[in-house]
């Protein structure tokens, strides 16, 4: 399963994960500062608890979001065993809401205090059986602990990743143990099997291991039909967006009873046990088919993989019973835990907060599968969330969703070509015209720095306020605003909301954040036809202004706070110039090959190869060449994105380059000059030779 052994992955990163903690340290220590442990025995329930109107001053607030420890955020506040519910205007203990608050808080309160303060100064991990208030609160009193006693507790909180470890560094437990029973063995373990790891700090030694057992050291062989890598292309790498999943909890939804009771969602083929033990769908398949030979079980073993390692704290679970009804709306609040105890056939579940309503029937066929990701399917989650948002109330504080991956200019320079005058530029026509176009060259990377260039504006690589489509000649204002569709129930025809009109709408809800509505290839489609009425709406100073629709007669109108940033290529002789009475609503910024920049002159540096400079070099002279030439221009110079992301430099790969990159476009560029495109060819050729 994995590259190397922990001894060889020690003596690798321990340097630069001790230097990479030390703020971590630093944070911890400001926030031991600030909530020594004696001060838990005096806090009041408000400075304890999510919800209240002063909810963002409370512990729990701070644990759970502050720079302190390993992540918990999102999903339910009732991992933090006491919060306060505006839905139901009362403090709650879990499901349960406390009828007497005086007396149950000094009670929850000093068996909070006392489970910590026995936990360090015992030679073991404490069991929750002896505190019955803190059930259903592991995940959060392991960051406590780790908090508190970071030479007992690393920083790591969840079970499926600690049984891993254990099983990798041979550490034996029992599947009954809890998270931070888990974390305290195998702290205790490491320490003693691996002396130079001894008087390492918690957050030193969690994060070595987790990115032992999660990064590059472990190769996990994703099916591609499963999983969807995100590569750097969009930005989009390290964002987990949202995604929503329909479930059936049993055969006919026969464990819904038990399951939407006990809060969880839970997936049986108990007798292949523990999940965590699989490294990859094919290891779960090969198991499936000992008691089945023959078979495929590739559904089987695709809800279980999914269920695994693809459904995520935050995500939507839509339970099902037969093909058209949906039970209930739940928010996934846990990681995946094995928990035979709970269920002889159901061991495998996840925490969710389920929201019961009246029974939804459908029209539209729900697949048969245990479990589907129907995130894509958007008009089924469209149908779904507009249906229990008109059935059940917003939920507030006690559901919150995870934090976002933060995202700054810093790291918009570093990680596009352009330096920061340009960016400062960019970041300006922005704000001030509201609608630019990002044009250029191929390669000169513009859709690459489209997303990059929102998340910077924003500071964070929020998903929900972005939308991202393409034009070509069959997009049209239906897709666009509004049009006819068949309805969902095959019976005539209906008025659907296209994706700019949906995207505006949302903005509207939530006017002081930046929205940004990013179109790649905007001149390939009719803008015209597309935009319609929008040709003024989109100006700004005509933004909040309504106009009457084509097809609703609805008023419409786009808010101050909605960007659009296009794209176009501008070596594409295809494609007709945009209309004046458009190009007038809209800024272009002019993006060139960025051979020059401070960032890819450090990208050659590092990759260090002889043959790569000729070739960049090489390309640069043509670059010359194709400005100064009549028929072509600066617009159809070369870009730097055909060069990156090399992470090293073989001589397959720049042949690749040039012979089925490079050189299909010099012939299209110099189709009616044949012997000039050939002989630019054979120089790039023979610069890597």
């Amino acid at each position: 399963m994995f590259n190397q052994s922990f001894h060889e992955f020690i003596s690798q990163n321990i340097q630069k994960t001790r230097q990479s903690r030390k703020n971590d340290i630093e944070d911890r220590n400001a926030f031991l500062a600030e909530y020594p442990l004696s001060r838990i025995k005096n806090l009041s329930i408000d400075e304890y608890c999510l919800g209240t109107e002063k909810y963002k001053d409370s512990l729990s607030y701070l644990v759970e979001f502050g720079k302190i420890g390993f992540g918990i955020g999102g999903g339910s506040a009732r991992k933090h065993g006491v919060y306060f519910s505006k839905k139901d205007n009362a403090y709650m203990h879990g499901a349960e809401t406390i009828a007497n608050v005086d007396e149950f808080w000094p009670r929850f309160r000093d068996e909070l205090y006392k489970f910590l303060t026995l936990s360090g100064e015992s030679e073991s991990a404490l069991n929750l059986i002896d505190y019955p208030l803190l059930q259903g609160m592991a995940i959060v009193l392991t960051k406590y602990l780790s908090l508190y006693f970071p030479q007992k507790y690393m920083t790591i909180g969840s079970a499926s990743v600690l049984k891993k470890l254990m099983n990798n560094l041979g550490c034996p437990y029992d599947d009954s143990m809890r998270c931070h029973q888990l974390n305290y063995i195998l702290n205790d373990h490491i320490k003693k099997e691996y002396i130079e790891l001894r008087d390492e700090d918690g957050a030193v030694l969690g994060n070595l291991a987790w990115e032992y057992i999660n990064g590059e050291s472990m190769k996990v062989h994703r099916n591609n039909e499963t999983e969807n890598e995100k590569g750097p292309g969009l930005g989009d790498e390290d964002v987990r967006t949202v995604h929503y999943w329909l479930y059936a909890p049993g055969p006919g939804a026969s464990m819904w009873d038990q399951f939407s009771r006990d809060g969880v969602m839970g997936i049986g083929w108990h007798e292949i046990g523990d999940l965590s033990r699989f490294s990859s769908r094919e290891e779960i398949t090969a198991e499936l088919q000992k008691d089945r030979p023959g078979h495929s079980c590739k559904n089987d073993s695709l809800a279980l993989w999914q269920f695994l390692t693809q459904i995520q704290p935050g995500d939507i679970v839509y339970a099902k019973r037969g093909a058209h009804q949906i039970l209930a709306r739940g928010v996934v609040t846990s990681d995946y835990e094995y928990d035979p105890a709970y269920d002889d056939h159901y061991p495998n579940i996840r925490h969710v907060e389920w929201r019961q309503t009246e029974i939804l029937e459908r029209s539209v066929k729900s697949v048969q599968k245990t479990l589907t990701d129907i995130t894509d399917i958007t008009d089924s989650v469209r149908e779904l969330e507009d249906w229990f948002a008109d059935t059940e109330e917003e939920m507030d504080n006690e559901l919150i969703r995870p934090a976002d991956p933060p995202y700054s200019a810093e790291q918009f320079l570093s990680d596009v070509y352009m330096d920061r005058a340009s960016y400062e530029t960019l970041v300006g026509l922005v704000l001030k015209k509201k609608n630019v176009i990002l044009q250029g060259a191929p390669g000169v990377g513009k859709t690459f720095a489209a997303k990059r260039l929102a998340y910077s504006m924003m500071g964070v690589k929020d998903q929900e306020q972005i939308m991202m489509v393409q034009f070509h000649q069959s997009y049209s204002y239906e897709d666009f605003i509004e049009g006819f569709r068949p309805a969902s129930g095959g019976n005539g025809f209906e008025i659907k909301k296209g994706a700019f009109y949906l995207f505006c709408r949302k903005a509207a809800d939530d006017l002081e954040h930046k929205y940004f509505f990013i179109i790649d290839e905007i001149n390939r489609g009719n803008l015209s036809k597309i935009f319609g009425e929008l040709f003024m709406l989109i100006e700004s100073d005509k933004r909040g202004n309504s106009l009457q629709l084509l097809y609703s007669d609805e008023k419409f109108f786009v808010p101050q706070n909605v960007y659009i940033i296009g794209m176009m290529n501008t070596a594409d002789r295809s494609l007709a110039m945009l209309d004046y009475a458009l190009r007038r609503r809209f800024a272009f910024f002019d993006m060139a090959p960025a051979f020059k920049s401070a960032g890819f002159r450090e990208y050659r540096s590092r990759l260090a190869n002889e043959k790569f400079n000729r070739l960049i070099e090489c390309t640069e002279r043509l670059n010359e060449e194709i400005a100064q030439d009549e028929s072509l221009g600066e617009g159809f110079c070369i870009g730097h994105s055909y060069f990156c992301n090399l992470s090293e430099v073989t001589d397959a790969a720049l042949s690749e380059i040039v012979d089925y990159e490079l050189a299909p476009l010099l012939k299209e560029y110099w189709y009616d000059d044949r012997s000039k495109s050939i002989d630019w060819i054979n120089r790039l050729k023979d610069a890597i030779r």
